[in-house]
């Protein structure tokens, strides 16, 4: 899979030329999951959000999507996945998820990367589904 453009308001692959609309006001169901299945067979994490949309997000574009300084960068220093041109399988597997307060998700990678905190209104932005990525590219 090819890099995806690093940078404080990169994508992962297949979101290449959507634009991140940081302006966007999501309303508290919007941002407020219902239901989060993990599904190890089919390597995705399903989230109903409250106001009924379904996301489904590949443990592949999860991994492209950290949120971390590790894998971002940070004050204008790239992050690890700067220089990474595909990722490995211990990086894609997915080991444990777990909530953070009411707020987020932490995904622990089989490689031990455990250093992202997925908030419910970032996974919401990014959402892949065709639905929101006709907004992302409008936005």
């Amino acid at each position: 899979m090819p890099i995806p453009p690093i940078g404080p308001l990169s994508l992962p692959p297949g979101m290449r030329g959507v634009r991140r609309n940081r302006m966007v006001r999501l309303t508290d169901e919007q941002k407020t999951p219902d239901i989060i299945a993990p599904s190890l067979e089919r390597r995705t994490i399903d989230i109903t959000w409250t106001d009924g949309h379904q996301s489904s997000y590949s443990f592949e574009f999860l991994r492209w999507s950290c949120p971390c300084a590790i894998c971002r960068g940070e004050g204008g220093v790239p992050g690890l996945l700067a220089s990474t041109h595909e990722l490995t399988p211990d990086q894609t597997e997915l080991v444990e998820v777990g909530p953070v307060g009411n707020y987020a998700m932490s995904i622990t990678w089989k490689d031990g990367h455990a250093a992202g905190i997925y908030t419910w209104e970032y996974l919401r932005l990014i959402c892949p589904c065709p639905i929101c990525r006709g907004q992302q590219e409008t936005g």
